[in-house]
């Protein structure tokens, strides 16, 4: 049976269960409407062909959405025990052309035990495409019972 997740569960190192998402123009375009971002660099493929931003011609996903689905990594762990997330820093390394399958994961680097309602870890957070290479990388504090 498995451990319920605490703050004396964690330790560091501990690795979260990673996501992991094909970017098709599909998601691309769904993630435009919900955030009303309509820039052709992520929602016109002719377009893209001919101005090829960032050096590609391809769309590109969303920053905010490549943010997303990082935070997806942490709150699908930490949410249905009551943790929550305190704060998130990301650095968005590389563009994400559609087509791309993306891996997001955490790893616990550090435990701050501050009170009982405000014990927090802190994670490492990172995004690697399908040739191993780091598009974006980061930080989180989620709080934990």
């Amino acid at each position: 049976m498995a451990t319920k997740l605490t703050f004396e569960s964690v330790n560091c190192g501990d690795v979260l269960p990673e996501v992991k998402q094909h970017i098709s123009q599909e998601v691309i375009w769904r993630h435009a409407v919900a955030s009303l971002d309509y820039n052709p660099v992520h929602t016109h493929p002719e377009w893209c062909r001919t101005a090829q931003v960032f050096g590609l011609p391809l769309p590109v996903m969303h920053g905010n959405q490549t943010m997303s689905l990082m935070a997806t990594v942490v709150t699908n762990w930490a949410f249905p025990v009551g943790g929550r997330l305190k704060r998130m820093e990301v650095k968005l390394i590389k563009p994400v052309p559609v087509g791309s399958t993306c891996t997001y994961g955490a790893a616990v680097t550090e435990k701050h035990p501050i009170s009982k309602r405000e014990n927090f870890v802190v994670l490492d957070l990172w995004v690697m495409n399908q040739d191993g290479e780091k598009v974006a990388v980061g930080t989180a504090e989620v709080t934990l019972p």
